[in-house]
C-alpha cells in the first residue's frame, strides 16, 4: 500500500493527446444547439407537466415559473444562437487559411483576474447575505444550523428548555429537532461540523463570514486542481474558473446558512490532496472525508467520493482503493453509530413520546426509498441550469470527446468518477423546497466546472480565436442573469424579513403564528438572532392545544401574526384551505372568545 500511496497520477496527461490541433468547432457548435433545446425542453416540459391546468403550487412550481422558466428560455436562445454563430465561423474559416489571431493564451495577469475573482466572490456572499437576504433565514434547515451553531458558540451542543417553555417546546422548535434529550434540549437532528464552523465564526461576531469564506477554500482548492489537471492549457483552467465564478448558485447559496457550500469546499479540497497523491495527501484527505460527512448528512460526500474509489480501483490502485473504502465505512460508523451515543451523554437518551428518525443507516434508506415518490428531475434540473453559467452543460457533456478511448483499457481518465457522480446527483432529483439553484447538486458543481474544462480544451484549441468571446459572452450572460436571479429572491424573501422584524419588534411576550396564507410560514417559528432563545417567544399555533393557549393567555402577554399581516408586508399569498387549515380555524375562534386575538400589527398598511 505505502508504494501505492507514493505514486503521483498524472491527471492532466490523460487528455493531452486528445487535444486536435484545430478543434472541433462543429461539435462545440452541436453541444451549444443541443443546451439550447435541453432548455427549451425544460421549460417547456416543466410548464406542461407541473404547472399547466393545476390548482394549486407548491414551493418548487411557483419558484420555477417566477424564476427558472424565463431564464432557460433566455438560455435556449442564446445557446441556439451561439452555436449557429460557432458554426458559421467554422465554415467559413474551413474555406480560406485561417487568420492568425490570439486567443485566450496564459500570464500572469489571468492568475489575478482569478484570485481577485474568488476575493470578490467571497465579498458577494458576506454582503449578500444583507442586500439579498437581510440576515433573514428562510427555511428550517438553516434555522437549525444557526440554533447549533449560537449553543456551539456558548460551549454547549444544544439549547437547554427554559422550564417555562417545557409544555410548549415543540410549538417553538415544529420539527428537524433531534429525538435525543428532546424532553430536556433543544438540539438538531443535523450533524455538527457545518454548523460548528459557524459557531467559531460566531464567536468573534462574523457568523454570517463563514459561508462566504468556506466558498472562498472551495473555489481556491477548484482552481489547485483544474491547474493540475490542466498543466499546460491555462485556457482551460480559466474555463473552469469562469464556469464556478460565475454561479449563481455558488454565490448565493454563499449568503445563507446552508450546509451545501461546506459539502462543495469539503469536496474540492478532498479531491485536490488525493490528487496530490502520497500518505500525507491520502492522510490528509481521509481527515477531510470524515468531517464532511458530518456537516449535516453523512450521505452526501458518499455521492462523491464512491466514484473515485471506483477510479482507483478501475485503474488497478488498489492501495487508495481500499483505503478510502475504508475510511467511507469508517465515516458511517462514526456518525451513524457513535455520534448518537454521543449525544445520549450529553443530552439524554430520547423520550419514549418523541422518537423519531436520525442519522442511522438503516433511516437513511428509509428516508431516500420513502422519498422516491417525490422525484422531481424536470423542475430541480432546470434550476441547476438556470442558476449556473450557460455554458456548463454543454462544455460539460463535451468532456467525453477528450477521452482517449483506445488507451482505456490501461488507464481510466478523471472525467469518468466526475461524471459518474454528476450523473446519479441528477438521477436523484428528490424534491428540495427551498433551494437557490439544485441545492442536493451542490457538491458537484465543482466536478461539472471541472468536466467543463476538459470539455473546453476538447474542442477549443488553445489559440482559438472564437473562444475568448465565447468565454467573456458567458460571463456577461452568467452577471446579468445572475443580478436579476438576486434581485428576485431579494424581493421574494423581503416580506418573510419584515415580517419577521415586525415579530421580534413586538411588546408581546408570546407571538403565536397562524400559519395559513403562505409558503413555509411555520418556519417564523424561531429563536432569536443567532440562533439564541430570547423573547417574544415565536410559537406555531397549530401545535399548542386549547389548554396551552388557555395557559399563555393568563400567564403572558400574546399577539397573533396571520395572513392579513404577512400578505401586507409582501409575502406571496396562498389560499387559507388546506389539509388542517380548519383546526387553526377553531383555534383562531377560541383565541377570540377569551380576548387573546390581538395582532401583532394593528395596522399593516400604515
Amino acid at each position: 500500500m505505502a508504494c501505492s500511496f507514493a505514486r503521483t497520477w498524472r491527471a492532466g496527461a490523460m487528455f493531452r493527446s486528445s487535444d486536435p490541433p484545430s478543434g472541433r468547432p462543429l461539435a462545440l457548435a452541436v453541444a451549444l444547439v443541443v443546451g439550447g433545446l435541453l432548455c427549451l425542453g425544460l421549460s417547456w416540459g416543466g410548464w406542461m407537466w407541473h404547472l399547466k391546468d393545476k390548482p394549486g403550487r407548491g414551493i418548487s412550481e411557483y419558484l420555477f415559473a417566477r424564476q427558472d422558466m424565463w431564464m432557460l428560455d433566455a438560455q435556449a436562445f442564446a445557446l441556439v444562437l451561439a452555436g449557429f454563430a460557432v458554426a458559421a465561423v467554422a465554415l467559413r474559416r474551413s474555406a480560406r487559411a485561417p487568420a492568425m489571431r490570439s486567443g485566450i493564451r496564459p500570464s500572469r495577469r489571468m492568475d489575478w483576474l482569478i484570485g481577485g475573482g474568488i476575493l470578490l466572490a467571497v465579498l458577494i456572499g458576506w454582503c449578500g447575505r444583507t442586500w439579498v437576504f437581510h440576515g433573514y433565514s428562510v427555511s428550517r434547515d438553516e434555522l437549525m444550523v444557526e440554533m447549533t451553531a449560537g449553543a456551539v458558540a456558548h460551549g454547549m451542543i444544544g439549547w437547554p428548555i427554559p422550564t417555562d417553555w417545557l409544555a410548549f417546546r415543540r410549538a417553538m422548535l415544529p420539527e428537524f429537532y433531534s429525538p435525543y434529550g428532546s424532553d430536556t434540549h433543544w438540539t438538531s437532528i443535523y450533524l455538527p461540523v457545518h454548523a460548528t464552523i459557524r459557531g467559531l465564526f460566531q464567536r468573534i461576531g462574523a457568523a454570517d463570514l463563514a459561508a462566504p469564506l468556506t466558498l472562498g477554500v472551495g473555489l481556491v482548492a477548484l482552481w489547485h486542481i483544474a491547474r493540475r489537471l490542466n498543466p499546460d492549457r491555462r485556457d482551460a483552467v480559466l474555463v473552469t474558473m469562469v464556469m464556478a465564478l460565475g454561479s449563481a448558485q455558488l454565490l448565493v447559496t454563499a449568503m445563507t446558512p446552508y450546509a451545501m457550500t461546506s459539502h462543495f469546499a469539503f469536496n474540492m479540497v478532498w479531491l485536490a490532496l488525493v490528487l496530490r497523491g502520497g500518505a500525507l495527501g491520502h492522510g490528509l484527505a481521509a481527515l477531510v472525508a470524515v468531517l464532511a460527512a458530518g456537516l449535516h448528512q453523512w450521505h452526501f460526500p458518499l455521492l462523491f467520493i464512491g466514484p473515485f474509489i471506483l477510479w482507483m480501483a478501475a485503474n488497478r490502485r488498489w492501495g487508495p482503493a481500499l483505503f478510502h473504502a475504508l475510511v467511507a465505512l469508517a465515516l458511517m460508523i462514526i456518525w451513524a453509530r457513535l455520534w448518537p451515543m454521543v449525544l445520549i451523554e450529553l443530552v439524554g437518551p430520547a423520550p419514549p413520546s418523541d422518537v423519531h428518525r436520525t442519522n442511522s443507516i438503516l433511516d437513511k434508506l428509509q428516508s431516500l426509498f420513502g422519498r422516491l415518490d417525490k422525484l422531481q428531475p424536470l423542475l430541480n434540473n432546470a434550476r441547476l441550469i438556470a442558476w449556473n453559467n450557460v455554458l456548463l452543460l454543454p462544455l460539460a457533456g463535451l468532456a467525453v470527446l477528450g477521452v482517449r478511448w483506445r488507451g482505456l483499457w490501461r488507464e481510466v481518465p478523471i472525467a469518468f468518477p466526475l461524471l459518474l457522480g454528476v450523473v446519479v446527483g441528477l438521477g436523484l432529483a428528490l424534491y428540495q423546497g427551498y433551494g437557490w439553484g439544485f441545492r442536493y447538486m451542490h457538491g458537484q458543481i465543482g466536478a461539472l466546472c471541472l468536466l467543463a474544462g476538459l470539455g473546453w480544451r476538447a474542442v477549443v484549441p488553445a489559440d482559438a480565436p472564437c473562444g475568448r468571446a465565447l468565454l467573456a459572452g458567458s460571463a456577461v450572460f452568467a452577471l446579468l442573469g445572475g443580478l436579476w436571479l438576486a434581485r428576485d429572491t431579494e424581493r421574494y424573501v423581503r416580506g418573510y424579513a419584515s415580517t419577521m422584524a415586525a415579530i421580534r419588534a413586538s411588546e408581546a411576550e408570546v407571538v403565536l403564528v397562524d400559519i395559513r396564507g403562505g409558503y413555509f410560514m411555520t418556519d417564523l417559528a424561531r429563536f432569536g438572532p443567532g440562533g439564541m432563545p430570547g423573547r417574544p417567544a415565536v410559537m406555531a399555533l397549530h401545535m399548542l392545544r386549547g389548554a396551552d393557549l388557555r395557559d399563555l393567555c393568563a400567564n403572558h402577554r400574546v399577539a397573533v401574526m396571520d395572513y392579513r399581516q404577512f400578505q401586507a408586508l409582501g409575502v406571496h399569498p396562498l389560499s387559507l384551505r388546506f389539509r388542517g387549515s380548519q383546526g387553526i380555524a377553531q383555534r383562531r375562534d377560541y383565541l377570540a372568545s377569551i380576548g387573546c386575538d390581538r395582532p401583532v400589527i394593528e395596522t399593516p398598511a400604515g
